[in-house]
């Protein structure tokens, strides 16, 4: 079966979207996190504050899975397969490391594992990137 432009390019509509809107809601409270962290007053936070920053983190992660099967299931225009291969690997990778960041924070002790959750930032922040690169190409594409 042929893949079809029209449907693809809305897939990658709804991506943006959701990266966009979820990178923008979650935000807030990764910044308090890390203003918590950077300050070492992680302790400080009180125990239902933490657990509304892993809920929104978690939530976060949850949008970006939820469009993630369609990545990976839709079929990509010819000249853009290559371009949808990488979509792929690095948004599949993305995911990954926001339920690492997810993981990092640890409610029952009241504490963060502060190198998983910076090799998680860090991760995210390169991997972004290429998303961004590829996402960008592929429209380019689209449009051209």
């Amino acid at each position: 079966m042929r893949a079809n432009i029209q449907t693809y390019a809305g897939l990658i509509s709804r991506v943006t979207d959701v990266l966009e809107q979820t990178g923008e809601q979650v935000d807030p409270y990764f910044q308090e996190l890390k203003k918590c962290l950077q300050l070492g007053q992680v302790e400080e936070l009180d125990q239902s504050r933490l657990a509304e920053i892993k809920s929104q983190f978690q939530k976060a992660t949850d949008r970006y899975q939820s469009i993630e099967k369609e990545i990976v299931n839709e079929k990509a225009p010819v000249k853009l397969i290559g371009k949808h291969q990488l979509l792929k690997r690095d948004y599949v990778r993305y995911v990954a490391e926001c339920q690492k960041m997810v993981d990092a924070v640890d409610l029952e002790h009241k504490r963060i594992d502060v190198h998983a959750f910076s090799n998680s930032e860090k991760s995210q922040e390169d991997i972004m990137a290429q998303i961004t690169k590829t996402l960008t190409r592929i429209m380019n594409l689209l449009i051209g």
